[in-house]
Formats: structure tokens, C-alpha cells, sequence
């Protein structure tokens, strides 16, 4: 169980003084970042690119030449730490991840409601001292559990930090709903389980079967881990 009250490690403390220093639309280190400086490839620099991967149900058949990823910056690190702590306390070792462990992450009441939404993939309320996760229902459930915990990531924000965060659909392309997306991300799909898992399956949609994932998620995921080439199969 996750206890919430904990003291907060010095790692996350530095996660979300970075996004509410940051404006929401760009990476709050941009012009600092050293692998950008050093001509690496930038996240911030393609971020249309990345989130409409995320959301094209043909990314499997697209030309994705334009992902040159190397290693994640200095958020994403983080990020995926904040992913990797929640699962160690919530002992999970093995896929797929439950969705039940988002009641873990707040020390509110967090429901979640299945709605028809027109606009969006998900959205979160505070109301009173509890929280509202709101998930299409015309969703596939493997879209709608990806959406959960990206909302998830967003509770944890608001509840730590003073981000600025976009209504999800109103405009593609803003950095920290791209944090929420890589929170999801590496929370279904932590790197050493795939790692380990990818060996033994080497099949893309058998294993977004195991982590109970998209395969556009899925295969983002192993590319950005380099177990696959740039080129979709």
C-alpha cells in the first residue's frame, strides 16, 4: 500500500518544481537541456509528431522516420521514476499492471466514471475532497486504462505541484499532457518487464496482449527502448 503522507524523496520534489516552473507548452528545461545543446534529439521539438503516434489507430502502417529518439531527458527520467516507485510500493512485478492501484495514489477517494464523451479521452474533477476520473466508454478498454493513468498522472500533479495543463483535445501538442502520456507509459509498461518479456515474445500485438495495452502504445514503447527499428512492421 502506498502511503501517501510519506516524505516526498528529493528526486519527485525536483519533478514537480519543474513543472510548475514550466508553462505547460514546452519542456520547462528547454533551454537549458544539455542533450539539446549537444544537437540530440528533443522531445519538446516533436511533440505534434509524438502525441498524434499516441493517437492514429494506423501508427503501425506510418512512416515514423522522424523518430531519431536517444535517451529521455532529465523529466522524463523522472517521470519514469515516479512510475517505477508507485509500482514497488503497490507491489506489482509482473503484467498487466491493475487498474485498481490508482485508489493508492491520493490520499482522497478517487471514482472513476464511464461516460460516452464526444471531445475527449478522459478528464479529472476535484470535488470536495474526492476525485473524478472520467473515461469514454466508446473507448476500447485498453485506450481507456492507457487514459487512466495519464489522468492519474494529472491528480498527482495538482496534488504536488502548480502545473499548467491544457483540456485534453483542445490543442495537440502541449508538453506536460506528453509528460502524462510517457506517465502511462511507463507505468503499464516498465521498461525491464518489456525488456525481458520482448525477448522471450518478439511478437507486437502478443505482447501489447500481455500488458493489455495498445499496440500503438506498445510499440512506441519498444522503440523508444530501442528493441525495435524506426520502421513499423
Amino acid at each position: 500500500m502506498i502511503e501517501v503522507r510519506d516524505r516526498i524523496p528529493k528526486w519527485e520534489v525536483e519533478l514537480w518544481q519543474h513543472l510548475s516552473n514550466g508553462n505547460g507548452d514546452k519542456c520547462p528545461i528547454y533551454n537549458c537541456c544539455q542533450i539539446r545543446r549537444k544537437g540530440g534529439w528533443c522531445i519538446s521539438n516533436n511533440l505534434v509528431h509524438l502525441q498524434q503516434l499516441l493517437e492514429s489507430p494506423q501508427i503501425i502502417s506510418r512512416n515514423c522516420s522522424f523518430l531519431n529518439y536517444t535517451t529521455p531527458g532529465k523529466i522524463f527520467k523522472l517521470v519514469e521514476m515516479l512510475a517505477q516507485s508507485i509500482l514497488r510500493k503497490a507491489r506489482i512485478h509482473c503484467p498487466p499492471v491493475p487498474s485498481e492501484i490508482v485508489s493508492l495514489v491520493s490520499e482522497h477517494p478517487i471514482e472513476v466514471r464511464l461516460l460516452p464523451l464526444k471531445a475527449y479521452h478522459g478528464a479529472i474533477w476535484r470535488l470536495k475532497e474526492a476525485w473524478v476520473i472520467q473515461l469514454n466508454e466508446n473507448d476500447t478498454p485498453s485506450r481507456r486504462r492507457f487514459t487512466l493513468f495519464h489522468e492519474v498522472f494529472h491528480i498527482l500533479a495538482h496534488s504536488r505541484a502548480t502545473p499548467v495543463f491544457k483540456k485534453r483535445g483542445t490543442e495537440i501538442g502541449s508538453f506536460n499532457e506528453l509528460l502524462a502520456d510517457y506517465f502511462a507509459c511507463c507505468i503499464l509498461i516498465p521498461r525491464q518487464w518489456v525488456v525481458e518479456k520482448w525477448a522471450e515474445v518478439n511478437n507486437l500485438h502478443r505482447i501489447a496482449e500481455i500488458f493489455d495495452v495498445s499496440s500503438n502504445a506498445m510499440w512506441l514503447r519498444l522503440r523508444t527502448l530501442h528493441l525495435i527499428g524506426n520502421c513499423p512492421p
